[in-house]
């Protein structure tokens, strides 16, 4: 082999060496996450993923909910965002389960908003029954039961013991947030 082709065999394996720092210093901090086991809404190729573990009965979920639900909505209808709902079942709700396993339609984003709208009704409800004659609640879907060991597990894994938490591109946030701040987390992944 020639000087020139020494050289130029080099620097090629350098640029590539320089390209792969760059991109794990970028990516550094952001987690990889899965998109399957959950319910998605809107453009699964949507630029920005967001991926939110939640539970209908969770106060701060409602919060969250009330605060970007509208921009959220919006930008899920756009194409913006591919937004994926990864419920969780904490001992300590009651309903959240029987909720999430047998309503219907729980493919629309519309569901979600009636279940969360109507939040302050249902949750102070005194038993089960009330709640399935509310949302008039069909039979188990094994396949979302299937789904929710699954997503137990991804929580565990994930060490997630406080919900809401979301991944926006990989970016954790923990906790409720204000639509301003949601807008900013959104720009800031873009």
């Amino acid at each position: 082999m020639d000087k020139k082709r020494v050289i130029k065999l080099v620097l090629f394996i350098a640029f590539i060496a320089i390209c792969i720092s760059v991109y794990s210093i970028y990516s550094k901090g952001k987690e990889s996450m899965e998109t399957k086991y959950g319910i998605g809404y809107g453009d699964p190729n949507a630029k920005i993923k967001m991926v939110e573990y939640m539970s209908f009965q969770c106060k701060d979920c409602y919060e969250l909910h009330e605060n970007i639900g509208d921009i959220l909505r919006e930008k899920i209808k756009s194409g913006e965002i591919y937004y994926v709902v990864k419920h969780v079942d904490f001992d300590k709700f009651k309903y959240d389960d029987v909720i999430f396993n047998r309503i219907d339609n729980l493919d629309k984003i519309e569901t979600v908003d009636y279940i969360m709208d109507n939040y302050k009704t249902w949750s102070k409800m005194k038993n089960v029954k009330d709640v399935e004659e509310f949302f008039k609640l069909g039979a188990i879907k094994k396949d979302r039961v299937e789904m929710q060991k699954h997503i137990l597990t991804e929580r565990d894994d994930l060490g997630i013991d406080f919900i809401p938490t979301f991944y926006l591109n990989g970016e954790k946030h923990v906790g409720s947030f204000t639509e301003k701040e949601f807008n900013k987390m959104i720009n800031d992944v873009k």
